[in-house]
């Protein structure tokens, strides 16, 4: 077997259009996600379902799937679950890649959004705490393989 020299992001940027995916809390409440259901636990519980949903967006033609990690931080989980999640969203990720058609380059994001607090002086959560957790899911995320990071 040829093993081929994966390209980096920023070697592909250069020269290239890149195409993300699209929603995925949308298409989970299609799947069955329940109101008040954390959406990031479905990575380990229906995994299947997380795939498929990547696999269609590589599929379509996206260049980047973001991983189902949009509140994946240490103020909704503890520690140990918060890694099962992440490595389980980017083995998803990565399984879905092996799986998808086409032969665009694809690449795997860890995807971050707000902490769920807001920063003092508005809320109870102090920046060097906010940092903290952003950090842990950060670190998470390069631990178990992903090759970009988007913050919404």
């Amino acid at each position: 077997m040829i093993k081929v020299k994966k390209m980096n992001f920023s070697e592909y940027l250069k020269n290239n259009i890149v195409y993300l995916d699209g929603g995925m809390g949308t298409l989970l409440q299609k799947e069955g996600l329940l109101p008040g259901e954390l959406p990031e636990r479905w990575n380990i519980s229906h995994s299947d379902i997380i795939t498929k949903i990547h696999r269609s967006y590589y599929d379509a033609g996206s260049n980047v799937v973001n991983t189902n990690t949009f509140g994946a931080n240490t103020l909704k989980f503890s520690p140990q679950e918060l890694s099962e999640i992440i490595k389980a969203a980017i083995d998803n990720a990565k399984c879905a890649r092996e799986q998808a058609k086409g032969t665009q380059e694809k690449f795997i994001a860890l995807d971050i959004g707000p902490s769920g607090k807001l920063l003092k002086p508005l809320g109870d959560l102090d920046f060097e705490d906010a940092v903290s957790v952003f950090a842990k899911t950060v670190s998470l995320g390069v631990k178990y393989g992903a090759e970009l990071i988007i913050i919404e």
